[in-house]
């Protein structure tokens, strides 16, 4: 009996292990994750700033024009 449960203690811990190593598996993806949406928004802000930009010289541009 002493003998199965020693068994049953090493799977366990061993499984422990599988599922805690798999924990920071997944907390290494979430923050991963969070990093990489933090930079897409960036770059989203930046494309929309670059594309207000780019309508302003447009805009700027055609005044200009109208004036020579």
């Amino acid at each position: 009996m002493l003998i199965i449960q020693s068994q049953l203690l090493t799977e366990l811990s061993a499984m422990l292990t599988v599922l805690l190593s798999t924990t920071k598996m997944l907390t290494i993806q979430s923050q991963l994750l969070t990093e990489l949406s933090a930079a897409l928004t960036v770059l989203l802000s930046t494309t929309k700033m670059l594309t207000i930009q780019s309508h302003f010289t447009d805009n700027f541009s055609g005044l200009l024009l109208s004036f020579l």
